[in-house]
């Protein structure tokens, strides 16, 4: 074990020194707490015994600064050895100060080195129980993402499946979730909130699957009553995805049931208009609209960029969140990188 000895008498510390390394531990000598704080920062301690009245930081003190360090460091056991013997000082001592150990001077060799015995045998026990458990929390952070994955690419075949349906690709799919993301990030959301939105975004559209394939595969411009039967599709993607105990999903059926509401209240299904419509569904709303016009569709062909933007400009404020497309302006540049890498 490396051991860290505390003690400002110099006799008493030599003679501590000698006992442990005779006893097969190597020894970090300091001869006050403030030193022994500064060598334990520094290097790998598995057990420290210090002294109690010590200057510039005393053994009591000591310990309670090395055990608010210990969320950054292994388990140090800690004995403190004083003259100090009463009743009283041995409660300060191993309840208030945190140590492990009492041990009153003068020490006796033999009894010391049965109390560095049990302390070795502490610091073995609680690195072989860290070990234990950060090993079960790799296995659960691994199983975890493999469900993850699981669930990411279950939904992405899904999604790219009834996308074909309308001639759209899994490349949409994922841009969607990665445009979404982003502007998402950009917004403040919290790391958790936009994992959930790479599965929910690419969901908007579920509800298609309701819709005929007649009118989602119609090559020309649709009728007034073939456009109303294809607005429905928000309201079956919201029924088809609500009531879920899952955030993921209810995130999902948010977006679907919303992402076609304007900021000025003309969208549907429901009017709603400004902050009044979800956040998620805002974001979707701009980065669906600009995905389906910079790339092919069955009426039509991509449009050229500069006519991308001048389109979604003029929805500022009317169709889009005016500081969602402020973002998403901001954003282009990682726009175009994430469409190059997901054509």
């Amino acid at each position: 074990m490396n051991v860290l000895i505390a003690e400002d008498e110099a006799i008493t510390r030599k003679r501590l020194q000698h006992f442990i390394e005779k006893w097969g531990h190597r020894v970090i000598p300091a001869e006050n707490g403030q030193e022994a704080l500064e060598e334990y920062l520094n290097q790998s301690i598995d057990m420290v015994i210090t002294d109690w009245m010590m200057p510039k930081m005393d053994g009591v003190e000591l310990a309670r600064q090395l055990r608010g360090h210990s969320n950054n460091k292994a388990y140090v056991y800690i004995m403190l050895l004083t003259a100090k013997g009463e009743k009283e000082d041995k409660i300060t001592g191993l309840s208030d100060a945190g140590v492990d150990d009492y041990v009153v001077k003068p020490f006796d060799p033999d009894e010391l080195r049965a109390r560095v015995a049990v302390g070795e045998r502490t610091v073995r026990l609680e690195r072989t129980l860290r070990e234990y458990s950060e090993g079960l929390e790799k296995i659960a952070r691994r199983q975890t993402r493999i469900i993850r994955k699981t669930q990411e690419e279950t939904i992405y075949r899904l999604l790219s499946a009834l996308e074909s349906r309308d001639e759209e690709t899994g490349g949409h799919v994922r841009r969607i979730a990665l445009f979404s993301a982003k502007l998402a990030e950009k917004l403040g959301w919290p790391d958790k909130m936009i994992e959930d939105l790479l599965l929910a975004a690419p969901m908007h559209d579920i509800g298609k699957i309701g819709v005929p394939d007649r009118i989602l595969q119609k090559k020309g411009r649709l009728t007034p009553d073939e456009y109303e039967i294809i607005k429905t599709h928000a309201a079956i993607g919201g029924e088809i995805l609500k009531n879920s105990e899952f955030p993921m999903i209810q995130l999902a059926c948010e977006i679907a049931q919303n992402h076609h509401e304007k900021w000025d209240g003309s969208g549907y299904p429901n009017g709603l208009e400004g902050e009044g419509i979800p956040e998620s569904a805002r974001i979707v709303a701009l980065v669906d609209v600009y995905d389906a016009l910079s790339n092919d569709r069955v009426y039509r062909k991509a449009l050229p960029r500069d006519e991308v933007l001048t389109i979604m400009a003029q929805g500022r404020g009317s169709h889009f969140d005016p500081q969602i497309y402020d973002l998403f302006i901001d954003s282009l540049p990682e726009f175009n990188r994430i469409a190059g890498e997901h054509p």
